[in-house]
């Protein structure tokens, strides 16, 4: 049995950690990136990646950005990205999500929710 990777992408070190747990404990791969740009360079580097979870709000290249250069570069993984943030109910921050049918999750939330979300898009085919 093929375990799939997941990428999970975060500025904060305390929620990669947390999410990686989880993850693992899930039966998933974890690879980590700690920014938008160290990201879409593990995408380059492992085509292997079959999903990703990120933040939304980081430093240097936020969500929306990252979204669309992901695409650009991986688009097999259009349908297989999460996001989350503390910010899941301003507008600016969901609406562009929404438009695009990405997943957003608050961090707020019970982190277990992230595990069961990128399992339904693990469904989705590639």
């Amino acid at each position: 049995m093929i375990v799939p990777t997941v990428l999970l992408v975060d500025d904060e070190s305390s929620v990669r950690t947390a999410l990686r747990k989880i993850f693992e404990r899930g039966g998933l791969s974890v690879r980590e990136a700690h920014s938008g740009r160290d990201a879409l360079e593990a995408l380059t580097a492992d085509p292997g990646i079959a999903a990703v979870v990120s933040d939304f709000i980081m430093p240097e290249l936020d969500g929306l950005d990252f979204y669309d250069a992901l695409v650009a570069g991986s688009p097999h993984l259009r349908d297989r990205v999460v996001f989350l943030t503390g910010a899941a109910r301003d507008p600016t921050v969901h609406r562009p999500l929404e438009e695009r049918g990405v997943p957003l999750i608050n961090k707020l939330d019970d982190l277990n929710i992230v595990l069961d979300a990128v399992r339904l898009v693990l469904l989705r085919p590639i």
